[in-house]
C-alpha cells in the first residue's frame, strides 16, 4: 500500500472555535459537549480547571498544544505521525480536513478582509498548507450551515461563490499527485449546530433539495456528522441526536428519488456505542442484529444508494467501562457479518462503502489514539488481521478499499 487517504481529519485552533457560545450554551443547557470532554473538564465547574490542573497536563497535552499551534505548525506535525506509517508514501498521501461553518452561532467580529468567519477560517487554513511546504496533498472540506439557506435569501448563492472562489475544477478525476494542495474538495454539513438536514416546515425543505440538486449537479462530495454525542454550543443531547439522525437521510432520499445520486459520507458509522447497539445476540432470528439502530440505518443508505459511505473516523478500539463490551471485536463482528452477506439491505456491500478516518485531533491523547496515529491506524490493521472469516486476500482487499480504493469513489479521484 503505496497511497493512503483520510476522509475525515480536522485542521483548526483555538481562532476559530465560538468559544464564547459554547461556554454559554453549556451553562444555559447543561450539556457537555465533546470538546471539554476531551479536556475531561465539564465547563459548568470552572474550578475543575484548577483541580485537575496537572491531571490535565500530564495526560492532554499533545490536544491542548493542538489548539495552540500555529495552523502550519499542526500541519508539519500532522504529517510527522503520517511517516511513521511504514507502508505508506507521503506523496501519495491525501487527507481532508473538515472546516466547521460556525458563522450562525459566532460573534461576528471585524476584521481587515470584511469576509464571514467561515471565510477567514478557510482562508487561515489555505494559507497554513501553502506555507507548510509539506510533502501531504491536503485538500479542505468547506463547511456550510444550512440553517444559512433559510437565514439568507442568497444563501445558496453565496456557497456557490465559496465553492467557485476556493475549489478547483482540474482536481476532478486527478490522481492524488496531480491534485491542487489547498483547493477545497467537498462540503462539511454538521447538524448537531442547530439544524435537521431534512426540516418538518416545507418552505425549508424545498430551500434544501435545492441546495442537494446543486451538490449533485456539480458532483460534490458531502461529509456529514452521523453520531450520537455530538458538539453543539446550544442545544440539548435530545435535539442534537433528533437532528443528527441517520433516519433523516434516509427519509430524505426515500422521499426525494431525483437526490438519489447525493455523493454523501455518513461520518463515524454510528460511532462505536452505534455499532454495539445494533450487534445484539438475543435477537437470534436477524442474525444478532438489531435494526432500529443508527449504524443499521446507516447501513440500508450505504446499500441502497450508489454514492453513500460512511467513514469510521474516531472509533475507539478499546473496551467499555468495566470492559464489558470490547469495540475492537465488535468492528471485526461488522466486517465479517457484511462478508458473509448477513447484511440485505440493498446490492451493494458495506466493506465497499467504508472509509478510513482519523478525526485528528479529537483522538489525540485518547486511550484509542496511543499518542500516535501510526497506534491508531494498527488498531484497524490487528482487528482485519484477526478474522478468521476472511482470508488473507480478503483482508488485504479491506485495508486497501478502506483507505485507498473507496475515498477515491467517493472523492472523485483516480
Amino acid at each position: 500500500m503505496n497511497e493512503f487517504i483520510d476522509c475525515h481529519c480536522h485542521i483548526f485552533n483555538i481562532v476559530d472555535i465560538p468559544l464564547y457560545a459554547t461556554i454559554q450554551g453549556k451553562l444555559n443547557v447543561n450539556t457537555i459537549n465533546r470538546f471539554t470532554k476531551s479536556l475531561g473538564i465539564t465547563l459548568f465547574a470552572p474550578f475543575n480547571l484548577i483541580k485537575k490542573g496537572d491531571d490535565i497536563v500530564a495526560t492532554k497535552e499533545d490536544f491542548i498544544r493542538f489548539f495552540e499551534r500555529d495552523l502550519k505548525d499542526s500541519i508539519i506535525k500532522f504529517e510527522e505521525h503520517l511517516s511513521k506509517i511504514p507502508e505508506i508514501d507521503l506523496s501519495k498521501t491525501l487527507i481532508t480536513p473538515l472546516i466547521m461553518d460556525f458563522d450562525c452561532i459566532k460573534e461576528v467580529e471585524e476584521n481587515s478582509l470584511g469576509i464571514s468567519n467561515l471565510e477567514f477560517q478557510t482562508q487561515r487554513l489555505i494559507k497554513g498548507i501553502k506555507a507548510s511546504k509539506n510533502k501531504i496533498k491536503i485538500c479542505p472540506f468547506i463547511g456550510f450551515d444550512l440553517r444559512k439557506l433559510v437565514l439568507d435569501d442568497n444563501g445558496l448563492d453565496a456557497v456557490k461563490k465559496l465553492w467557485k472562489k476556493y475549489s478547483d475544477s482540474s482536481n476532478k478525476n486527478a490522481s492524488i499527485n496531480n491534485l491542487i494542495s489547498g483547493s477545497i474538495l467537498g462540503i462539511k454539513i454538521y447538524p448537531p449546530i442547530g439544524f435537521n438536514p431534512y426540516p418538518v416546515k416545507k418552505n425549508k425543505r424545498k430551500k434544501y433539495i435545492e441546495f442537494y440538486k446543486w451538490c449533485i449537479k456539480e458532483d460534490i462530495p458531502i461529509t456529514v456528522h452521523c453520531q450520537k454525542g455530538s458538539y453543539s454550543a446550544e442545544l440539548s443531547s435530545k435535539d442534537i441526536n433528533r437532528m443528527t439522525h441517520p433516519q433523516n437521510w434516509l427519509n430524505l432520499l426515500e422521499e426525494n428519488p431525483q437526490l438519489k445520486n447525493l455523493r454523501i459520507n455518513f461520518a463515524h458509522f454510528g460511532g462505536e456505542d452505534g455499532v454495539e447497539d445494533m450487534l445484539d445476540p438475543g435477537r437470534i432470528f436477524s442474525d444478532g442484529i438489531d435494526k432500529n439502530t443508527w449504524t443499521y440505518t446507516i447501513i440500508k443508505l450505504l446499500q441502497r444508494y450508489p454514492n453513500t459511505y460512511s467513514d469510521i473516523s474516531a472509533y475507539n478500539y478499546g473496551k467499555s467501562f468495566g470492559k464489558i463490551n470490547d469495540y475492537s471485536k465488535n468492528l471485526k463482528k461488522v466486517i465479517e457479518l457484511d462478508y458473509l452477506k448477513k447484511f440485505k439491505e440493498g446490492k451493494y456491500s458495506v466493506s465497499s462503502k467504508l472509509l478510513w478516518g482519523s478525526d485528528v485531533p479529537m483522538v489525540i491523547s485518547e486511550e484509542c489514539y496511543d499518542s500516535s496515529y501510526a497506534n491508531y491506524y494498527k488498531h484497524l490493521e490487528n482487528l482485519v488481521n484477526k478474522s478468521k472469516k476472511l482470508n488473507q486476500n480478503d483482508k488485504r482487499k479491506f485495508i486497501e478499499n478502506l483507505t485507498v480504493n473507496n475515498p477515491k469513489k467517493f472523492l472523485k479521484i483516480k
